[in-house]
Order: C-alpha cells, then sequence, then structure tokens
C-alpha cells in the first residue's frame, strides 16, 4: 500500500486526560491548533491555541462509557464545527480510560467526514482486567473509521520495564507518542495497523532499540507480518554516524527473511538524552484482537455503525395497587 501523506492544516484532537496531555506537548512541537474534549473540567485549558469541549455528564458523577457515550451525541454540531477546515486529524486517546473508550470511536466517525484520519490508542495494562474488553471493542471501532492508527502498548512497555512505576511508564510512552506524532506530522504513515514500540533513555543506541524490538515481538508475534519498520532515533544528532548506520542494519537483519519488508531511519534532535522509537506497520493479527475475542466470530451482528451508549430513557409508569 502507499504511504498516508499528511495534508496541512492539521489538527490535534485531545480525549481525556492522557490524550490531552500528548495533544498539547505536539502541538507545541509542530505549531498547530488542539480540540481538547473531556468529561473532567481540569483536563482543559483554554488559549487562542487550543479550543475546549467539556462534555457535561449531568448527575452522573461516575459513568460508565456506555453512558458517557450518549452524553457526547450532545456535543455532535460543535465537535464537527471545531473540526471543519482541516485537512488531517489526529484523534489521540488512551482507551484504558473511560473518555478514551467511549469518545474515541464517536470523535473518529466523525473526523472521518471531514478529512484524513489518524488514530492514536493507549491501551491497558493486562492487570486492568475491567478495562481490557472495552479497549479492545474501542480499537475495534477507531480502526474502521481510521485512514491509519498508532497503538501503543503500555502494557508490552512494563513487562519489558518491570522496575518501572506506573507513573515513570506513563511519562516515558506518552513523551514518545508526543515526538512520533510531531515526525509524522511533517512526512507520512501507513494507511493500517502502526504499532509503536519505545525504551527508555540510554546511551546506549543498541539497547534501546533491542528494547523497542522485544516490545514489538510482544505485541506481533508474527514478524513475517511486519512491512514497514520506521526507526526514529531521538538525540540522533549526537550520536556517530555509523551507529546510526548500524541500527539500520540491525533491523534490516530482524526482517532479513522478508524481503517486502521496508526500513528506514529518521534521526531527530533532542535535549534529553538519546530513546530509539520504533512504528512497525503489522498487516496481520496482534495481541489487542484477542481483547475482543466475539469480534471475528461474530463481527457482521454487531451493529458497527451505531456504537452502542446507554441514554436516559424515562418512561411514564403508572402505579397499580
Amino acid at each position: 500500500m502507499n504511504d498516508l501523506l499528511i495534508k496541512n492544516p492539521v489538527l490535534l484532537v485531545g480525549i481525556g486526560g492522557a490524550g490531552i496531555k500528548i495533544a498539547t506537548a505536539a502541538s507545541a512541537a509542530i505549531e498547530c491548533k488542539c480540540l481538547l474534549i473531556s468529561n473532567d473540567k481540569k483536563d482543559l485549558i483554554h488559549n487562542e491555541r487550543f479550543t475546549a469541549i467539556y462534555v457535561n455528564s449531568g448527575e452522573w458523577v461516575n459513568p460508565s462509557s456506555l453512558k458517557l457515550r450518549s452524553f457526547v451525541q450532545v456535543h455532535r454540531n460543535e465537535m464537527i464545527a471545531a473540526m471543519e477546515g482541516y485537512s488531517t486529524i489526529i484523534v489521540i486517546s488512551n482507551l484504558a480510560g473511560r473518555a478514551g473508550a467511549a469518545m474515541a470511536p464517536l470523535v473518529c466517525k466523525m473526523a472521518k467526514e471531514l478529512g484524513t484520519v489518524i488514530s492514536v490508542a493507549i491501551m491497558p495494562f493486562k492487570f486492568e482486567n475491567d478495562r481490557i474488553f472495552n479497549s479492545g471493542t474501542a480499537l475495534r471501532r477507531v480502526r474502521e473509521v481510521s485512514d491509519s492508527t498508532i497503538v501503543m502498548d503500555n502494557d508490552s512497555f512494563l513487562d519489558n520495564n518491570p522496575e518501572l512505576s506506573q507513573g515513570e511508564c506513563f511519562a516515558i510512552t506518552n513523551n514518545a507518542i508526543a515526538e512520533v506524532i510531531g515526525s509524522i506530522s511533517t512526512g507520512s504513515v501507513k494507511p493500517e495497523m502502526n504499532i509503536l514500540c519505545t525504551s527508555k533513555t540510554s546511551a546506549n543506541t543498541e539497547s534501546s532499540l533491542r528494547d523497542s524490538v522485544a516490545m514489538l515481538y510482544d505485541s506481533v508475534p508474527d514478524a513475517g507480518s511486519v512491512k514497514r519498520a520506521m526507526v526514529y532515533v531521538m538525540g540522533g544528532d549526537r550520536v556517530p554516524v555509523g551507529d546510526l548506520n548500524k541500527l539500520v542494519g540491525y533491523v534490516q537483519g530482524i526482517f532479513q527473511e522478508e524481503e517486502a519488508t521496508e526500513v528506514a531511519m529518521s534521526s531527530i534532535a533532542a535535549s534529553d538524552g538519546v530513546r530509539v522509537h520504533l512504528l512497525a506497520s503489522a498487516q496481520q493479527k496482534t495481541r489487542f484482537d484477542r481483547y475482543d475475542p466475539l469480534g471475528d466470530i461474530i463481527p457482521d451482528v454487531l451493529d458497527w455503525d451505531e456504537p452502542d451508549s446507554a441514554p436516559d430513557i424515562k418512561l411514564a409508569i403508572p402505579r397499580i395497587e
């Protein structure tokens, strides 16, 4: 497949607390505007570069994702108006959170009516058992209406870095997403599922690449399904050219049996150490397909056009004595 070219103007849409943090960080790097959407007023920022939409959940203090999804419909016209006029819309959400799982499928569907949609999704840790199914179904819906999807699997990252706390994990993976968004905003991305893998900051680029590849194999067990691997070396301006060339050679060696696999590298200046991000395009199944076990069995039975929600329906039921 041909690459999906990023066309200006670009709008970043951040959904929920994590999505908003990443969107605002990325927007500062690429100097574009943001649309911020949340059901928590504390997440929202109001200034000339950011448009904020508060999804009011009314009397519901802690609504489920299905209940929250019903409140999004009230703001449909407002959201579409905020996204009009942009050629590329990048929607960022944490599908482990209620806001992300509830709103991302609907927002991506609205954005698809207006232009090219690139969705960026964060998946939950394996111990978040109550969130895995909702994140899996939300990801399936998001992929259906997106031109390209980039997934960051926090669980795979933590598996390879068990000494990190959740907060440290979020800080590293969120930063990786913001940096990669800044890179693809001036280039292109594959129009399919793209797995984003990353490493901790290290002085050893080979070690960082090894961590990223290990994360990839957790998410995509079949390396033969990877048709493109893009290596981003943050802080690459301080790395010897010979070492950068070795990195590409290592990645090519991993996929040497797959002649159709394309490997490319981008060396990007950074002020805080060296990190290696690996963006791999996977055409086959990933671990996330197991999050929604019924998706392959009864895909045509489920109502994909209108995601499930839980609207308030008040019935006048007479008292019978």
